[in-house]
């Protein structure tokens, strides 16, 4: 009966380790400073920097942004065009071999109309910290929600740049990530899982 206990009372420790790491920042949080951001959240930044300076054609911030990208990420689904090659290809730069891990941060991208929403669902092995960051432009606009396979919100973010979503799942699951867009305008969206 004691050693039942125990384990409980060690499993409730451990969920509300998880939850205290997934809660949100305090009132007047500002954005992630850059020598403590997540290397989701540096990642997600570089993707939109670099979206936006091939947007607005200025080739010297392309570059500088594709310099902190490189071998960094890769598309959550490989099916889906890879962005950050379309980025590259734009500046005539070769590609710099990969080195580090194999794998990296993985991103997604998209743009969603007002009102609109997207959801993708990633598998979070047990005992192995996660993190999942957003940028968005416009930024404030995107809110982002994490739910574990039981529908439980175990993240949320409002703006979704606000902060990581950063936790450790008790147990291997799929986990569904939702994105939505509650301005009057579309945003592109960046969403990276580490």
């Amino acid at each position: 009966m004691r050693d039942r206990i125990g384990r409980r009372m060690a499993a409730a420790t451990v969920l509300g380790i998880v939850v205290a790491a997934c809660a949100a920042r305090g009132p007047g949080a500002g954005e992630a400073d850059a020598t403590t951001a997540s290397r989701a959240s540096a990642v997600a930044a570089a993707i939109a920097a670099a979206d936006a300076a091939l947007a607005s054609g200025d080739p010297q911030a392309l570059a500088a942004s594709l310099q902190r990208l490189e071998g960094r990420a890769h598309p959550l689904d490989p099916a889906t065009p890879d962005l950050v090659a379309r980025l590259r290809d734009a500046t005539h730069a070769p590609h710099t071999p990969m080195r580090g891990r194999a794998l990296g941060p993985g991103y997604a991208h998209g743009t969603l109309d007002p009102g609109g929403d997207v959801s993708l669902h990633q598998l979070f092995l047990s005992g192995q910290a996660a993190t999942i960051a957003a940028e968005s432009s416009p930024r404030h606009d995107m809110r982002m929600r994490i739910r574990d396979a039981g529908g439980a919100v175990v993240c949320e973010r409002d703006p979704a740049h606000a902060d990581d979503c950063r936790f450790t799942p008790l147990y291997t699951q799929r986990y569904r990530i939702e994105l939505s867009n509650h301005g009057a305008t579309s945003a592109r969206y960046y969403l990276v899982v580490d």
